[in-house]
């Protein structure tokens, strides 16, 4: 582009957005004193309670708890924003989306967006990728400037390059993973678990399908992910749920996403309160009828009213073959997850396995609580084996949760990508180690969470003397049991390995600016 090139802007805004610049005017320091509780806290968990240490420290060559014992002696130097910085990278270089500091107020509940959604879609026999913008509200369209524009830079920084280094700052656990989120966190960034974007506008330059090419500079501005019944934003995830593998900070995003993006569209009947995380359709292939389930996220309060309603919606569809799609599900409750795998084959699932960190600190939650008193014994007796991990126990008891509901009949195949994370991570490992069908990812592996979530609100209910309240609205989530696999797979660990697909599917231009029928089509072949 010529230096002389006009810059232009959107007219209109988004709805229900503040810009970033005044939102940060909000922002109060924390106090000193704070800042110690945070960091006295941060190392109770990773150091005592955090049941993926060992292998961080091996697989990344990190070592969080020697960077929050140097933390805790430089803070009183550090700026507000030093000190907040320094807390997240030390929890961003576990590459665990399950154990994050959280910010505090007003940050609680907020996600920063350009307003647009950036997808990538693959072309020729070298696979060489494309940036369209595929999604935006009527308000920031004019002129060419639209849906379908490609990207050709972010910020003067070549879009290839501008998506590694975001990537790099991402904390996905492998390259996909980190991409993937490179890639969402363009233009979506959730406030509660990063930092706000240094720039406070950036400039895109694009190309329309007629070749045409401009430059535009999007504002970020803030939109809540959730609010409360008062109307304040909050936590889309519950903060004392037992049972949770999510990654918090995508969830957030996901609804974001939905508010700006999702079409109303007419669906097969669904219960109302699981419209924002289901959805159904026939799909077509070589003339036969599929059924098509979306699953955008496990964050539901029940297990049973879940597999309930997916019981329900599968019966509505042909019989013959079902394609799930679980791309971008961030996970949520274990449960719900694995008693959807029930209901998908007339065999017997077996549901992954959880096991603990073997400190003393672990053996004190396990005698207070009583739902982990199954754990305490082999705890307990690390002391003289030596055992670095707890014995496994499953969290879901599939059989009750599925009491009574019909199973699909048909063969299954189920889609995934890199976003796939958390409970999505588990349904798929489920998916593969009993053998239900065929994986079809549009990336090698899935996101790879493989952890039971607890937060540090949950810990505290069970461990009030050694835990202390978190200062403004604060927070820390934290892989507390980890996940392995069953069957052939049988002890794998899921963190930082994820799942492998068995097919690969490259993105298509169709894919991202239609309704994935490459996609569909390449799914609905393997069945």
């Amino acid at each position: 582009m010529s230096p002389a090139t006009r810059i232009s802007e959107p007219g209109g805004q988004l709805p229900n957005s503040l810009p970033l610049e005044r939102f940060l005017r909000q922002v109060r320091p924390l106090p000193i004193e704070a800042r110690y509780t945070l960091v006295e806290q941060a190392l109770v968990l990773l150091d005592s309670l955090y049941v993926h240490l060992r292998l961080k420290r091996a697989m990344h060559a990190v070592d969080p708890v020697q960077r929050l014992r140097l933390l805790q002696r430089r803070l009183e130097d550090l700026s507000d924003a030093q000190f907040q910085a320094e807390l997240i990278a030390t929890f961003r270089s576990l590459r665990d989306l399950h154990t994050i500091y959280q910010l505090p107020d007003p940050y609680r509940g907020n996600v920063a967006t350009l307003g647009l959604l950036i997808e990538r879609y693959h072309a020729g026999k070298d696979h060489k990728p494309h940036f369209l913008v595929t999604k935006m509200p009527s308000a920031l369209a004019y002129g060419q400037f639209r849906p379908g524009v490609e990207v050709l830079t972010w910020n003067g920084v070549p879009i290839e390059r501008a998506l590694e280094l975001n990537a790099d700052r991402q904390a996905g656990s492998n390259p996909d993973a980190r991409l993937a989120r490179g890639l969402e966190a363009l233009t979506l960034r959730p406030l509660r678990t990063t930092l706000p974007p240094d720039e406070h506008w950036v400039i895109l330059e694009w190309q329309a399908p007629s070749g045409q090419r401009g430059e535009t500079r999007l504002q970020w501005r803030v939109m809540p992910a959730a609010t409360s019944s008062g109307g304040r934003p909050q936590d889309p995830v519950s903060t004392i749920a037992a049972a949770l593998a999510i990654d918090a900070g995508n969830e957030a995003t996901r609804q974001v996403k939905r508010a700006l993006f999702a079409p109303r569209r007419a669906q097969l009947a669904a219960p109302q309160e699981l419209h924002s995380v289901l959805r159904v359709d026939e799909v077509s292939y070589r003339s036969r009828r599929r059924g098509y389930l979306r699953i955008f996220s496990f964050n539901v309060s029940s297990g049973r009213r879940f597999a309930e309603a997916i019981s329900r919606l599968l019966t509505q569809l042909p019989q013959d073959g079902l394609i799930i799609d679980i791309r971008g599900n961030p996970g949520g409750l274990i449960p719900a997850a694995e008693a959807a795998l029930q209901l998908l084959t007339v065999g017997t699932v077996t549901p992954c396995r959880f096991s603990l960190a073997t400190t003393p600190l672990v053996l004190a939650l396990c005698n207070a609580n009583p739902a982990l008193r199954a754990w305490a014994p082999s705890v307990a007796a690390a002391v003289e084996t030596g055992e670095a991990y707890s014995q496994g126990f499953s969290l879901s008891a599939v059989a009750e949760l599925t009491e009574g509901l019909p199973r699909y009949p048909g063969p299954v195949v189920l889609v995934t990508d890199p976003l796939c994370y958390s409970a999505a991570d588990i349904f798929a490992a489920g998916f593969q180690d009993n053998k239900i069908g065929t994986i079809v990812g549009t990336a090698r592996r899935t996101g790879a969470g493989g952890a039971n979530v607890w937060t540090h609100d949950l810990i505290r209910l069970w461990l009030p003397e050694l835990t202390a309240q978190l200062p403004d609205g604060t927070g820390f989530r934290l892989a507390l049991r980890r996940t392995t696999r069953v069957n052939d797979n049988d002890g794998v660990a899921l963190e930082d390995l994820g799942v492998s697909a068995d097919h690969l599917h490259y993105l298509s231009k169709r894919d991202i600016t239609g309704e994935n029928e490459d996609l569909i089509a390449a799914a609905a072949s393997q069945l």
